[in-house]
């Protein structure tokens, strides 16, 4: 009687409970290039892809790298390297500062888009909050509500794109719960 119960213990132990389930699981996935195959996913995986960017990225201006620290006094002295005296560079013409490359309709028009977009995830956040929801529902709920408040703070801020993209981002979690339920 005893060995019956420790050969069921051990299987217990290594294969785990039958009846356990694991539930679904969200996965973020960056939007793939146009050439690129489709990205396979599980039974239980949901893949949410990026939105596509709305405006150029525009680059900043590379930064000179900082100084080498000098070596510690308490190391050992080092011989200096022999230093090369180049000409200085003739500073160049001044970076006329960046422009939004958005025209003012286009941003009047994002911000109301922006706005409506906030608006039906908070009701739907809202509605969602009011069912049962598993712990790791819960924690995409979460994370879907802090996407949508960067999304007002960016807004209020005047940055259009970086508050549509945390927006969308926020929709795409919601919508996802929202299939599952």
């Amino acid at each position: 009687m005893i060995w019956k119960a420790a050969v069921f213990s051990i299987a217990v132990i290594f294969g785990g409970c039958p009846k356990r389930q694991t539930g679904p699981q969200v996965v973020y996935v960056p939007t793939p290039p146009p050439a690129a195959a489709p990205a396979q996913q599980s039974d239980q995986s949901i893949v949410v892809q990026a939105p596509p960017p709305l405006a150029p990225v525009v680059a900043k201006q590379a930064t000179p790298p900082p100084p080498q620290p000098e070596p510690a006094p308490s190391s050992p002295p080092q011989p200096r390297r022999r230093e090369v005296k180049t000409q200085p560079e003739k500073p160049s013409a001044e970076v006329p500062a960046l422009q939004s490359a958005i025209t003012s309709g286009q941003a009047s028009a994002l911000q109301e888009q922006v706005v409506k977009l906030q608006e039906g995830i908070e009701k739907r956040i809202l509605f969602l909050s009011r069912e049962w929801l598993s712990p790791s529902q819960r924690g995409t709920l979460e994370t879907a509500r802090g996407f949508l408040q960067q999304s007002e703070k960016a807004r209020h801020d005047s940055d259009l794109q970086r508050a549509y993209n945390l927006a969308h981002k926020a929709d795409l979690l919601v919508s996802s719960l929202q299939q599952a339920q």
